[in-house]
This record gives structure tokens, C-alpha cells and sequence, in this order.
């Protein structure tokens, strides 16, 4: 990305409060697993938060779409998917968000799609278009759930720069999540088995 002052941020803010909540309860349970804990059991319970602290920081925080000038960034759990906007098909949310490039799909699971959400946006619409029959003001503009708020910045993305940046669409598996939960688990096997 050319700086990061073009660059947007898309997470999930309840996802992310409950990986932090999960990460401190981690970090407690490997200090009191510390304390009070006794020989290879001690290093067995270590080794299993390890990997869930992982799993954990896969789901929630690492989850994040980065949008700038040059190319959309989909960063899952496991895979970091960049699509340059040339490369970029369709955008679509309907339980999901699915970006469609390089004939292919790839389903963003930083911005979940609420469907109650989207009822509420909806009924709100419908309860300003009765109060106003006669047209929308300035200050009324319609109320959008954010899933769909953001295709739409999307797709505006999309549109702006879709001629300026070209290339392939690139996927990279995320090779520090797979390591640590191989690591984690595999101490975690020999210790068990030990």
C-alpha cells in the first residue's frame, strides 16, 4: 500500500473485544499454571493455551480488511488474499461477504453480515420514506447496516481506481498462525503422550 494514511481498516470491534478478553483469560490461566502447577502437566496445560491463544488471535484479531488506493487486502484467519481493483469482479454480502476475483471467490471474515441489522436499517428506511412522502432531505439519507456499507465502499473503491491498479490477485497462507498452532499442538502431543 502506498501509505498509511490512504489506507482503511475494517474489523470486527465485538470480535476483536472478545479476542483480547479470551487472550488476557490465556494469559492468566499460563500464570497460574505457572504458580501453582507441577512438572511435565505444568508444560502440557502451557502448551495447550499456547495453541488456543493462537486459534484465538487467528479468529478475531488477525481478521481485517485493509483498503487502499492500489488494492484490497482480505486478511482471514489462515490465508491473506490482495486483489488489486483492476482485478476486482463483484462484491456481494448476503450471509457473508464474497469478493469475486481471478475467478474466484473469497469470503471476508473480518465484517460479519447481521441480518437482524440489516431488518433494522431497513425499517428504518421505510418508517422515513412514510414520514416524508414527498421525497428525501439533505439529512435523511438512507440508513444502511455496515456489512452493506461497506460493499459499497467497495464497490466505490472498485470503481475509482479499478483502471489505475492491475495485476493478479494473490493468495499467501498466514504461515506464523499454521506455525504456532503446528508448534503448540505438536509440544502439546509429546507431552501428553510422554
Amino acid at each position: 500500500m502506498s501509505s498509511d494514511e490512504d489506507v482503511t481498516t475494517y474489523r470486527s470491534r465485538p470480535a476483536m473485544a472478545v479476542g483480547v478478553l479470551l487472550i488476557a483469560v490465556g494469559i492468566w490461566m499460563i500464570i497460574d499454571t505457572l504458580v501453582r502447577g507441577e512438572g511435565r502437566t505444568k508444560w502440557l496445560a502451557i502448551a495447550m493455551v499456547i495453541f488456543f491463544a493462537v486459534l484465538v488471535i487467528a479468529l478475531t484479531l488477525r481478521s481485517a480488511v485493509l483498503v487502499g488506493p492500489e488494492r484490497l487486502v482480505i486478511r482471514n484467519p489462515f490465508r491473506t488474499i490482495v486483489v488489486p481493483w483492476g482485478a476486482l469482479e463483484r462484491v456481494r454480502a448476503e450471509y457473508s461477504i464474497e469478493v469475486r476475483a481471478g475467478d474466484k471467490s473469497f469470503h471476508i471474515w473480518a465484517i460479519p453480515v447481521s441480518l437482524r441489522e440489516r431488518k433494522r436499517a431497513l425499517r428504518q428506511q421505510g418508517r422515513s420514506a412514510a414520514e416524508n412522502p414527498y421525497g428525501q432531505s439533505q439529512h435523511d439519507l438512507p440508513q444502511l447496516s455496515r456489512a452493506d456499507q461497506v460493499v459499497d465502499d467497495l464497490r466505490g473503491m472498485s470503481e475509482q481506481f479499478g483502471k489505475k491498479s492491475t495485476g493478479p490477485v494473490e493468495v499467501a497462507w498466514s504461515m506464523e498462525i499454521i506455525g504456532g498452532m503446528a508448534l503448540s499442538g505438536i509440544a502439546a502431543l509429546i507431552l501428553g503422550l510422554v
